[in-house]
This record gives structure tokens, C-alpha cells and sequence, in this order.
């Protein structure tokens, strides 16, 4: 059981009167990063030696892990013939064994290899489906490249990190590593000597400590759109107290062809977008990781069978719905219900 432990209600403690807030930010991975903390020094030298910090730690985890970058390590296994042994460094192999791990608790609808999946639907490195001329797969198509999504395939030896291309396995961890890398720069801030720090990735956060004046770092979950002049959903507030949170949805990223819309979260079980109405899946956990790859292993689910594995396991998650009319259901778990009241 991979269970969140919610932390008692802490009374804010206020950082010195002394301590401001500090920024920087950048561009990662597609996205946008960005860092807040609070802390007594403001000189131009500690701004630019966090940038350096954050920087480095991201261009470790592009080299590794990157399906955009050409020689990348999982760039370089995805092309592997078969039988090729590959040593991998810490990172990938954390984020390799919890992908795994992930792909078990959720029955396959998390999946590491279906590379070859986003690929063939236009959400990969290439084609694209934003290139002319693309079209959506047939069933042809679809079906030879399910025979090379066998997550039980990838072999990683015990104790070691080391992995097997048993041939033709397209590594893809979009869904993870954004949530990896935000765990991986909080771990850098805090082991720097910083308590109060906000971490941001492309939309997955982690939070640690306090603003000045005591506040909590609070964040809004964003609500999908309401269609046909439905009324939107109140606004869920949390405070990251040591906790982060990533979203999964389809209202973002996906495209037309014809009449059928075409999500770009695959269900790597059938080889198809997901076709539900769940429109927005937000996961809370200790583990930034964790939740980035929850949220798409439930947002493939669909909302009744994700509830009952996300209560199974204590997580905490909220769901948003898309009604036929266009308006937007939300149902939580427990565990989520305790971090908002």
C-alpha cells in the first residue's frame, strides 16, 4: 500500500522579520519552472547561485530521461537493439523502479513503455499532430504497437541499475519525471540550508514551510472549463506544508480529426485516448513524483474505479467530471477531504 501520511496541523511559525521573498524562474522540459523562497539575504550572488542550483539539476534529469533529446540515456535505450544491457544512473533508476512499481498498483494503466503509443497518436517527439498531413492511427497500427507496451518486460537487475532492452520497449516518463524533478530541487533547496521554499514544475508543486508573516504557501487548484454556460467549481485551496500536488487533465492537451476529439492522456491498455468524462485529476502525496504519476494512472482509470483504488490506498485525490450538460462534478477522497478541512 503506498499510503500518504497527512501531517498534523502545524501553527505557523514566522520566519524572521528580516526574511523576504525571493523568484526566479525559467524555461524546462516544454514548460515553465519556477522557485520562491524566504529568506534573510537578497544579494544578487544567492539569486543566481539558486538559479545555477535549479539549472543544474534539471539538465541532469533532461540527459537522462529526456524522449525529446536525441542522446539522451532513455533516448539511447528506446533505440537499443534487443539484448543490449544499459547501467543507468540514481535518478533513472529511481524513476524507473516507482514507474514500474506504478504500472503493478494500477493494472497497467500506468504505463513506462508506451512510448511507442504517444508516438503513434502525435504526442511524442515526433510526428507530430500539429504537422501537416497527420492522421490518427488505425486499428492496424494500434494493435502492432501494443505488443511492445509489456511493462513486466523491462528487467532491472536487484541491486543493481542496470536495465535489459528485451526489444522494441519505448520508455516514455512524461507522466513522472516533472514530478521527480520538483522532488529533486526541493531536496537541493532544503539540503542548502533553506526551510521555506516553494517549488514549481509545469504545474506540480511541492512546498515546504512558510511566507513571510507566517502564511502558508497556498495553492488553487485550477478548475477545467464549464461548457454551455454551466457554472464553475468553487475553488480548492491548499496549503503545502511539506506536501505537493500535480495535476492530470484532458483540457489542455488534445486535438480534433473529424468529429472526435483525441486526448493526449493515452490508456496504454488499449492503445487509445481516454474517451471518459473525467476531465481533471489532482493528487496530493509527500512525493511529488508519486502524485504526478497517480494522477495519470487515475486519470486513465476513470472516476469510479480511481476513487476505489485511491481510498484503497489513502490518497489523497479530487476529481473533476464533465457532465453531458457541460457542467463539472467534483468528488474527493477521504483523505483529500482532511487536507481541506
Amino acid at each position: 500500500m503506498i499510503r500518504l501520511l497527512i501531517p498534523h496541523k502545524l501553527e505557523p511559525v514566522e520566519p524572521s522579520l528580516l526574511a523576504k521573498l525571493h523568484q526566479v524562474q525559467g524555461h524546462t522540459m516544454g514548460t515553465h519552472w519556477q522557485i520562491r523562497w524566504v529568506h534573510e539575504s537578497h544579494l544578487d550572488a544567492d539569486t543566481a547561485k539558486i538559479q545555477a542550483m535549479v539549472e543544474r539539476v534539471l539538465d541532469r534529469i533532461i540527459n537522462q530521461m529526456s524522449t525529446w533529446k536525441e542522446d539522451s540515456l532513455l533516448s539511447q535505450f528506446n533505440r537499443a537493439p534487443a539484448g543490449t544491457v544499459q547501467e543507468i544512473p540514481f535518478d533513472f533508476c529511481t524513476v524507473l523502479k516507482a514507474s514500474v512499481a506504478l504500472a503493478g498498483l494500477s493494472c497497467g494503466a500506468f504505463n513506462p513503455v508506451a512510448g511507442g503509443l504517444v508516438n503513434l497518436w502525435g504526442f511524442g517527439p515526433g510526428p507530430r499532430y500539429t504537422d501537416p498531413g497527420f492522421l490518427p492511427p488505425g486499428a492496424v497500427e494500434i494493435s502492432q504497437a501494443l505488443r511492445f507496451t509489456d511493462w513486466s518486460a523491462l528487467r532491472v537487475e536487484n541491486g543493481t541499475c542496470h536495465i535489459t532492452q528485451t526489444g522494441g520497449l519505448s520508455l516514455d516518463f512524461s507522466a513522472i519525471a516533472k514530478g521527480y524533478a520538483v522532488d529533486c530541487i526541493a531536496d537541493a533547496l532544503l539540503a542548502s540550508g533553506l526551510q521555506h521554499v516553494m517549488v514549481e514544475v509545469g504545474g506540480e508543486f511541492r512546498g515546504h514551510g512558510f511566507r513571510p508573516g507566517g502564511l502558508p504557501w497556498w495553492i488553487d487548484l485550477e478548475n477545467p472549463p464549464a461548457f454551455n454556460h454551466a457554472q464553475d467549481l468553487v475553488l480548492n485551496r491548499l496549503a503545502l506544508h511539506g506536501l505537493a500536488v500535480a495535476t492530470s487533465g484532458d483540457y489542455r492537451r488534445h486535438y480534433q480529426y473529424q468529429d472526435q476529439i483525441y486526448s493526449h492522456t493515452i490508456d496504454p491498455r488499449n492503445g487509445r485516448p481516454i474517451e471518459h468524462g473525467l476531465a481533471s485529476v489532482s493528487v496530493v502525496h509527500a512525493s511529488c513524483m508519486w502524485a504526478d504519476g497517480w494522477a495519470t494512472a487515475l486519470n486513465v482509470l476513470g472516476v469510479h474505479t480511481a476513487r476505489e483504488l485511491a481510498i484503497q490506498h489513502e490518497i489523497a485525490v479530487r476529481f473533476v467530471e464533465r457532465l453531458h450538460d457541460g457542467s463539472l462534478l467534483e468528488t474527493i477522497t477521504p483523505a483529500f477531504r482532511e487536507l481541506t478541512t
